[in-house]
């Protein structure tokens, strides 16, 4: 692995509830991401994925343990719906967040944002209102606006669970392309097995609530991955087990 980027030390999180109970959602995560790495984050729902990547991102602090991680203003995120601001065109989308993260930088920005409209294949579309874009042309959009900003880390939380089937595959496609090109760190949380598998560099498996690390797997296998290649298949069966999920529930998939 390169030089750690992103360190969890024995990470716990808990919420207070009602009657001053506490609702314990991870326990004792510990792992780490090396810079470049694609790291994709399972786990049956309500296991903390979502919770792993606000703390990671500084929206949430953890109970207890320790995090190493980039400050948040380094941070990129890419949520479940683009949330564009519709009064604004899609360059303006890019130009507001990214002027919003040039204060208090130390280094220049390396690239305009023409060349980010052009990495989503966007360039003819900088002019548009998200209106008249489709839902996966929006979300390209927000791809690309979090990658303007520049970020040592880019967090996609469930990026395109709201897509059809077809369109998820493109935009699947699209960012393995770029993370190819680009090699920025990204965690990637998704409930969809073989996204995991086709997309990242390792993955992560997380128990049901209080998540807990059941197994972090390198994913040893070039792209365009398929479930043919035996790296890819053992991983795939890998995962799959450690969900619960037995033969007989997956042929019904």
């Amino acid at each position: 692995m390169s030089e750690p980027i992103i360190t969890f030390d024995s990470v716990c999180k808990s919420f207070d509830i009602a009657g001053g109970d506490s609702l314990q959602v991870l326990d004792d995560i510990s792992f780490s991401v090396g810079d470049g790495e694609f790291v994709a984050v399972l786990g049956p729902s309500g296991s903390g994925k979502s919770t792993l990547l606000n703390i990671l991102s500084g929206l949430q602090n953890p109970t207890s343990g320790l995090l190493d991680a980039p400050s948040p203003d380094e941070i990129g995120f890419v949520f479940q719906r683009a949330r564009l601001l519709p009064w604004r065109t899609v360059e303006q989308n890019l130009a507001i967040t990214r002027a919003a993260r040039a204060e208090g930088r130390r280094n220049p920005f390396q690239r305009d944002i023409a060349d980010y409209l052009a990495a989503a294949g966007l360039s003819d579309y900088g002019g548009f209102y998200p209106a008249a874009l489709s839902g996966g042309m929006q979300q390209r959009v927000s791809i690309a606006r979090a990658l303007a900003t520049e970020p040592a880390m880019l967090l996609m939380d469930e990026p395109f669970s709201a897509l059809d089937e077809m369109t998820a595959r493109k935009q699947r496609a699209f960012l393995r392309d770029l993370w190819l090109k680009r090699r920025s760190t990204i965690v990637f949380v998704t409930h969809n097995v073989m996204e995991a598998i086709s997309l990242a560099t390792s993955v992560i498996v997380l128990s049901a609530r209080p998540g807990r690390v059941l197994d972090h797997i390198a994913v040893d296998a070039e792209h365009p991955r398929s479930l043919t290649d035996p790296a890819v298949e053992a991983v795939y069966e890998r995962v799959m087990g450690l969900l619960g999920v037995g033969e007989r529930d997956r042929a019904a998939l």
